[in-house]
């Protein structure tokens, strides 16, 4: 007994190490999306009170997650490693449960067969390293089987309490762990119709605690999300194939089969009644079946499907995948799971979604910023911008203008006037095309472009990302160089080691060459503090070639002063 319970440590230790290795990899290497962005903002809040109701309950999703990852912020930090970590680490605990829950169902080579395929499915990486509550969806599902299974096999209060707190965990995490709860229930009346009263009463047990939660469900389906989740997929071939190879992997046939084979109890020519399932394939197939068929249907009239909702699939899936290979003798065992993994980490099934360059744009506009207003038209992407923008500790204030036009219409004129009041230089991000123009507006309170506009390619779907500069025209000039150009606005600012120096330039005639603007920082003596810099305007982004008379033009340089002894400089 002591050399079995020291075995297992030791295969749920190393499984979970090999989880750890392969979940930790590159965790920080994808940028922020827009939902990644939502569940940041959602969760900033430590007050529960304040995360479900300002948030969770006008959206579409249950708050369990987002109360959680809320409460780990307030120990952590918000970087995006430590809020991805969160995810980690709970799936690390399905990879440890998963070992334990095969080995109850079907043994000890299942167990770490359905550990190692858990940790190595491309779309449990691919969740698990976003700031999302799907790694939790699938986690739940296991300690829900788990619970599940230990009071099935016998029906004990105590088993009964540890089932109905994950059932409620998983209802609390995802509304598609009410189709795993109501597979378990019609197993329940199966296999032990006549014996029904302590799943009845757990299954109570578990609506009790979650019925303080159904007047939100309805708010959300009926006035939030009246007409279906905008980006629910339809009901067609080539959603089903895209499915198929994203929840069990490619090539999907091969996966498909080895789950189909696994509903039956067990390889016999001699004796044919055992290839009937069993009480645990019954389980794991009931699951997956019922998950599937009712979100088919459900999408028929209320748009719900997706890829991550059926998530909740994975678990059992690889556990009927795990039952099929352990029935293996040894030899072919080994070679089929030498197979498998050298498959699975060759191949990808799912990745993740394309992002924009947030990032990019944000460290731009920090380098090249001086107290400067930033314009967010990018609807809901604008939270993943403004998580970057913040991080960066640059002088600048922000507004999620079309946001604001969207939700408060009738304080967007003000706010935005408001906004730029403030301002003598703007930025403006625009992802998508222009539905609605704000340009003619900005241009209105006395702003111009200065710059020529940035482009940043295309998303995706093929929407635009672009950056626009905008300053106020300057009533004075600062100084006047010959007949050829005048400096009409200087701006310095110093944050995170870079100097940042913002020009305003205004040709008196049209330029017949392309200058450079010579920059340099000296010592109180007059000495040279770094190496002058002699560019073209805004990084040869705004030839002086090209500009024209009596206009204006935005110029930018920056050094880098993390190796200057403290001091005064003068800056030319």
């Amino acid at each position: 007994m002591v050399l079995m319970k020291t075995r297992s440590l030791f295969f749920i230790t190393a499984l979970v190490l090999f989880a750890a290795y392969w979940l930790f990899h590159d965790l920080t290497r994808t940028s922020l999306w827009a939902d990644e962005g939502w569940t940041i903002a959602a969760t900033n809040s430590p007050n529960p009170i304040t995360v479900i109701r300002d948030w969770v309950y006008e959206d579409v999703h249950p708050p369990l997650f987002f109360v959680g990852l809320s409460l780990w912020r307030v120990f952590t930090g918000d970087t995006i490693f430590a809020m991805r970590v969160y995810s980690v680490f709970i799936t690390l605990i399905g990879v440890a449960f998963m070992y334990r829950l095969a080995r109850l169902m079907f043994g000890e080579r299942a167990g770490w067969v359905a550990a190692l395929l858990f940790s190595l499915h491309d779309l449990v990486l691919v969740l698990t390293q976003e700031v999302r509550h799907y790694p939790q969806q699938q986690t739940l599902t296991i300690l829900a089987l788990y619970t599940y299974w230990r009071f099935w096999r016998k029906p004990t209060r105590r088993r009964g309490v540890l089932f109905i707190i994950a059932g409620s965990a998983l209802l609390y995490s995802h509304y598609w762990g009410g189709f795993v709860l109501l597979a378990l229930g019609l197993h329940a009346f199966i296999t032990r119709y006549q014996h029904l009263r302590p799943y009845l009463l757990a299954n109570l047990g578990i609506l009790l605690t979650y019925s303080v939660w159904l007047p939100a469900i309805y708010h959300q389906i009926t006035l939030e999300r009246p007409g279906g989740l905008p980006h629910a997929l339809e009901n067609s071939w080539v959603v089903y194939k895209t499915l198929a190879y994203q929840l069990m992997g490619v090539p999907e046939l091969f996966w498909m089969l080895l789950a189909f084979v696994g509903i039956a109890g067990t390889f016999t020519c001699i004796q044919p009644r055992k290839w009937l399932p069993t009480p645990s394939t019954l389980a794991c197939a009931l699951v997956v079946i019922l998950t599937v068929g009712l979100s088919l249907l459900i999408n028929t009239r209320y748009p719900t499907l997706s890829f991550r909702s059926l998530a909740v699939i994975i678990p059992p899936s690889i556990l009927l995948i795990a039952h099929t290979l352990q029935q293996f003798r040894r030899q072919e065992f080994t070679v089929l799971v030498v197979f498998i993994i050298i498959q699975s980490i060759t191949t990808t099934s799912a990745q993740p979604l394309a992002r924009p360059p947030w990032p990019n744009i944000a460290n731009f506009i920090s380098l090249h910023s001086a107290h400067d207003g930033v314009l967010l038209e990018m609807n809901t992407d604008d939270l993943p911008m403004l998580y970057y923008l913040e991080h960066t500790d640059a002088p600048i204030d922000i507004l999620s203008s079309e946001t604001l036009r969207l939700h408060q219409p009738d304080q967007y004129a003000t706010d935005l006037a408001d906004f730029l009041q403030k301002h003598d230089g703007v930025w403006l991000i625009k992802f998508g095309y222009f539905e609605y123009d704000i340009r003619p507006e900005i241009l209105a309170q006395g702003f111009v472009q200065s710059a020529p506009t940035i482009d940043y390619g295309r998303y995706a779907d093929g929407r635009p990302i672009e950056l626009y500069r905008y300053d106020r025209i300057p009533e004075d000039i600062i100084v006047q160089f010959g007949t050829a150009l005048a400096l009409t606005r200087q701006e310095v600012t110093l944050h995170d080691d870079v100097l940042t120096i913002n020009l305003l330039w205004s040709p008196i005639a049209t330029p017949q060459r392309n200058y450079t603007i010579s920059t340099f920082l000296l010592t109180e003596q007059g000495l040279l503090a770094l190496p002058n810099k002699d560019n073209y305007p805004f990084e040869g982004r705004s030839p002086t070639i090209n500009w024209q008379a009596e206009q204006y033009y935005f110029d930018s340089h920056t050094f880098n002063i993390a190796n200057l002894p403290s001091g005064h400089y003068r800056v030319g």
